[in-house]
């Protein structure tokens, strides 16, 4: 695990402040895949003339393309381009929402060959967006790593929160992928499930493309704990895919902490167990860029 959080002086004044001001704080974590398949364009099924080839990259198959050879009107965009784009839409939301700005304390970790903490727990208010944008690094895509880190993330946090007498909400897990993992994650998957099941943690196992592996996703919640119609619901392709569960993510966070303030507790989604028989295919192209523009 690598740590390169962004830091500053301010950044450690403001951590400082999340300890000392006394309020209750709902954590949230983003572990974002930045593996080497991230930088390959979706386009609308129907969308090219023609391709250029194949060839394997990050252990997926993609095709290569001039952009010139799009359709007009089609839809098309970098993977990596369309989750910053929403994960940006996100924070700045919450950065401007007087009731949750104070309230919501974001931290951000990336992995593809390493998982790396770019973005350290702090208020939304007080977020740098810019530096929370997220780039393409290696052709690995090491799934557990990023799990690990992000859950020692969490759990750094919120022993600091209970050792200052802070309260905390049930706190919140964002996990992107576009593929298959390149280590074995199953031990971290099974800590997850354990965290759901004891409603010690929220996660929001989100699927980048119509080849991300839904089933394995699936996987981080308990039994009878899958969110309703979960496989497409949580499966990133259509552009309009990324702002809808955002929005539900940001819904998520404004319900429960008021639950929290009002009852003292929260609980994850309704239950369904008619999932399993879900196709999870999509319709549309994961395919690469090539040298050609």
């Amino acid at each position: 695990m690598a740590n390169e959080a962004y830091y500053s002086e301010e950044h450690f004044r403001q951590q400082r402040r999340i300890l000392d001001n006394g309020d209750p704080r709902a954590l949230i974590c983003f572990c974002v895949d930045v593996s080497g398949s991230m930088s390959t364009y979706w386009i609308q099924e129907g969308g090219l003339r023609k391709t250029l080839g194949s060839g394997a990259r990050d252990g997926e198959n993609t095709s290569f393309f001039n952009l010139k050879d799009i359709r007009p009107g089609y839809k098309y965009y970098k993977k990596i381009d369309k989750l910053n784009e929403a994960l940006s839409t996100l924070l700045r939301e919450l950065k401007n929402d007087k009731e949750l700005r104070s309230k919501v304390a974001v931290s951000i970790v990336t992995y593809s060959e390493y998982a790396r903490v770019k973005y350290d727990f702090l208020d939304s208010e007080y977020l740098d967006v810019d530096s929370c944008m997220c780039h393409v690094e290696k052709d690995r895509t090491s799934m557990g790593d990023g799990l690990r880190t992000s859950l020692a993330q969490i759990d750094e946090m919120q022993n600091r929160l209970q050792e200052a007498g802070n309260d905390s909400y049930t706190p919140i897990l964002v996990f992107m992928t576009d593929g298959t993992p390149t280590d074995d994650p199953s031990r971290e998957f099974d800590v997850i499930r354990q965290r759901v099941e004891s409603e010690q943690l929220f996660v929001f196992p989100l699927g980048i493309g119509e080849s991300a592996d839904m089933a394995r996703l699936r996987n981080m919640y308990p039994f009878g704990k899958i969110p309703p119609d979960f496989s497409r619901r949580y499966c990133m392709v259509d552009p309009d895919d990324y702002r809808n569960i955002f929005n539900e993510i940001k819904s998520h966070v404004r319900e429960k902490q008021r639950v929290m303030v009002s009852e003292g507790n929260s609980k994850q989604s309704a239950p369904v167990l008619d999932d399993a028989q879900i196709d999870n295919t999509q319709s549309g192209e994961d395919i690469d860029l090539f040298s050609f523009v």
